[in-house]
């Protein structure tokens, strides 16, 4: 299923980084797809960023941190805090600006 990335999404190029995000749910699987038709599985959290909602794709360097530091339940991380670092990522073959999530607190 192709999935429409339109809406409240967190995009790099809206952050300068050292923002720091609460995470408000404990995510929600989705596919997304690439221009070459390849299907990748993501998960969505919602969280406030700078006392806005928004939709967050976590990357796999994110989500290795968010595991390390919170467990590897989603549930656990609910209410946690993570601070907004901006690094360049190889998504779908091409090198893009990206947010990398890196977590404030130990497990609650």
């Amino acid at each position: 299923m192709k999935i429409e990335l339109s809406g409240d999404f967190l995009k790099a190029e809206e952050c300068k980084g050292g923002e720091i995000c609460e995470i408000l749910d404990n995510g929600e699987m989705a596919e997304i797809q690439s221009p070459e038709g390849k299907v990748k599985k993501v998960i969505n959290f919602r969280i406030k960023v700078e006392g806005e909602d928004k939709t967050y794709t976590p990357n796999r360097a994110t989500l290795t941190n968010f595991v390390d530091a919170w467990k590897d339940e989603s549930d656990f991380w609910v209410g946690n805090k993570f601070t907004i670092e901006l690094a360049n990522v190889n998504i779908f073959g091409k090198v893009k600006k990206s947010i990398i999530g890196k977590p404030l607190l130990e497990s609650k």
